[in-house]
């Protein structure tokens, strides 16, 4: 008679064990939204550091100097299907 007792749980048990199973559910989904707390964070300070770099770079004006501009103006152009980035890549290998 013991041993039938011990193989039914009894309704404590069960609800326990459901309590279990919701607290680690919840504790899951905790995680996952402080992940994506930390990556929306990562992410906005990155763009505010893209916006405060552009609106830095505003402030310049950047002229090639003479022996730079003769070099790139004297540079042979690709055509059409050498500008393909695997054709492009495959040369260099």
């Amino acid at each position: 008679m013991g041993e039938r007792f011990q193989e039914q749980p009894s309704n404590k048990s069960a609800t326990l064990e459901m309590a279990l199973r919701r607290a680690q559910k919840k504790r899951l989904q905790k995680k996952g939204n402080e992940i994506n707390d930390h990556k929306r964070n990562k992410e906005y300070q990155v763009m505010t550091d893209i916006v405060l770099l552009q609106v830095a770079a505003e402030n310049y004006t950047l002229e090639p100097e003479d022996p730079f501009q003769a070099w790139f103006q004297a540079m042979e152009s690709l055509s059409e299907a050498e500008s393909d980035i695997g054709i492009s890549v495959g040369r260099f290998l």
